[in-house]
């Protein structure tokens, strides 16, 4: 009798009822017909309730589901082959991060052990095809989308897959019937070397799980190069697990702390987003010792986004890296052009959406954004109504009135009927350039008078905005062919001081991002959960299967 199920069985519940449905014969023509009176008698419960339930089970795609049995000729879907192949696709979910035994539903072992004594009738057995559609259904569609609706987390998103496109009812039929869903499942995931690099670095991860992970290493004084230390032992057995370069052991013994290890830390300090300066601090220190199931659920996270988005992420594109505080423009899968960002403070956060950059503006005006004239103008203006005037800002009426803030009293005033506005000039918030795709967040990317931050390690500055070191690089690359904007005529329109506004002749796509693992070659990258966006992500991820808001009226 052959294998039913990989080495890391997910349905070990229902192997030996399987095994045993092999021996089975197909059904009469009397069960054909009786099949397809239940059937019958099971769609027209759902017309009339509008849901499709097995016991307390509700099927999540009734009006798909019917579809299908209609193309079937009402008959059923699965035998004993190709119930194996759903088996056996859907347990490959478990190197997707997903949990296998979440698509093979409990009661199925129920079922099956009806079908081995012969006692399933024409009822149950279409409540356990029922049953083996709608686990493939919901595993095709997290595969696709996503498990977590990342809008129901955030609204600001805007760049998941729509459920639309060409009926998917026969090519899944045509799946079923031949038994290769195996190819229909790796047609569905994500193909891009990324998430293939992800998969391989979780695969890494859970070995380092089931071999024990490593130990925490005690706290204390900095460790570095030039000192013995009996914690240092500690050490290089936590980089020889996750690090690709082998640690050579010290001459002086393993306690002592060499040039070789130093060059290892620094390794793992590039590899997990921190400063690299190769001694062990208080920072390194917090990093070396999350646990090997913190990082296995991190890299689950992520592979989670990575269905969110990598749809989206073909032919030309800008993205930004928010808690890797970096920008990439990529074009035919290479990147061009990368640089430094700084993005939004903690309460400020930079949010999660996908746009078009239109415009540049040289010599920029700032038009102070709602969240900063509520948090900061207003009150400021009601202490002292010279506020404007101080910090170099004019004033406006909404129809564009120039106003003396120093001749209104504050006090009295209720909302904010006005328009607070920077001059272009050295000191504004946007420096010499903004590139714009206007939004409802008043986020977009520009230059900043605070270019002395981007040395800093962790770049968590602003007010949502992203400030991009180098700007005028940028500006040089989206110009390059519109006319004759070569970097000796921005730099001459911006020696101006006047404000320029220049029209893209092609718009180019901006996806703003946020990622806190990615896998580069054999080896996985952590960055810091700056936003504490992740135990939202996880939280669903281990939480029962739902639609997106989006699906809900398709169901």
């Amino acid at each position: 009798m052959p294998m039913l199920f990989s080495k890391r069985s997910t349905v070990k519940c229902v192997q030996i009822l399987v095994l045993f449905s092999f021996l089975l014969p197909f059904q009469s023509l009397a069960d054909q017909v009786g099949f397809k009176e239940a059937l019958s008698q099971k769609s027209e419960s759902y017309r009339q309730s509008g849901k499709l339930t097995i016991e307390d089970r509700e099927l999540y795609a009734p009006q798909f589901a019917i579809g299908i049995y209609a193309l079937n000729g009402d008959q059923p879907l699965w035998n004993s082959d190709n119930r194996q192949a759903l088996f056996d696709s859907i347990d490959t979910l478990y190197g997707d991060g997903l949990t296998p035994e979440e698509y093979i539903f409990p009661e199925v072992a129920g079922y099956l052990e009806l079908e081995r004594t012969d006692s399933l009738n024409a009822t149950k057995r279409l409540e356990l095809d029922l049953l083996l559609l709608e686990g493939l259904i919901r595993a095709l569609y997290n595969l696709a989308f996503g498990k977590v609706d990342p809008t129901a987390l955030d609204p600001n998103i805007n760049f998941t897959k729509p459920l639309t496109g060409n009926d998917f009812a026969p090519v899944l039929l045509k799946q079923i019937q031949s038994g290769d869903l195996l190819a229909l499942f790796d047609e569905i995931r994500p193909k891009q070397s990324e998430y293939l690099a992800l998969k391989k670095g979780l695969a890494s991860y859970r070995l380092l799980q089931e071999n024990g992970g490593w130990q925490t290493i005690a706290g204390g004084k900095t460790l570095k190069a030039g000192e013995p230390d009996e914690r240092v032992r500690l050490l290089r057995n936590r980089l020889q697990r996750t690090n690709a370069e082998p640690i050579r052991l010290a001459l002086q013994g393993k306690d002592y702390f060499d040039t070789d290890l130093e060059e290892s830390v620094k390794s793992f300090q590039r590899q997990h987003g921190l400063e690299v300066d190769g001694t062990v601090g208080p920072a390194t220190l917090a990093a070396l010792n999350v646990s090997v199931e913190d990082r296995i659920d991190q890299i689950l996270i992520n592979l989670e986004r990575q269905r969110w988005y990598l749809h989206a992420l073909e032919g030309e594109f800008i993205i930004v890296d928010i808690a890797g505080f970096k920008a990439y423009w990529f074009k035919n899968g290479n990147v061009i052009w990368e640089e430094r960002v700084q993005v939004g403070q903690n309460f400020t956060s930079t949010p999660i959406f996908k746009d078009k950059i239109q415009y540049l503006d040289f010599n920029p005006t700032w038009t102070i954004p709602p969240g900063i004239i509520n948090r900061t103008v207003k009150p400021n203006l009601k202490k002292d109504s010279a506020y404007l005037k101080k910090k170099g800002y004019e004033l406006y009426s909404l129809e564009g009135k120039p106003l003396d803030s120093e001749a209104i009293d504050w006090a009295s005033i209720k909302g904010f009927p006005y328009v607070v506005r920077q001059p272009p000039g050295p000191n504004n918030a946007m420096g010499l350039v903004k590139f714009m795709f206007p939004n409802p967040h008043f986020v977009f990317l520009h230059d900043t008078n605070h270019r002395e931050l981007f040395s800093r390690t962790s770049r968590t500055f602003s007010s949502g905005c992203i400030r991009v070191r180098n700007p005028f690089d940028l500006a040089e690359k989206l110009l390059a062919n519109q006319g004759d904007w070569d970097r000796e005529k921005i730099d001459k329109t911006i020696a101006s001081g006047k404000t320029t506004r220049v029209n893209l002749d092609k718009t180019m796509r901006i996806i703003i991002g946020y990622r806190t693992a990615f896998a580069v070659g054999d080896k996985v990258h952590f960055q810091q959960d700056i936003y504490n966006r992740d135990p939202g992500i996880l939280k669903v991820l281990k939480d029962d299967f739902r639609l997106r808001k989006q699906d809900l009226t398709r169901k």
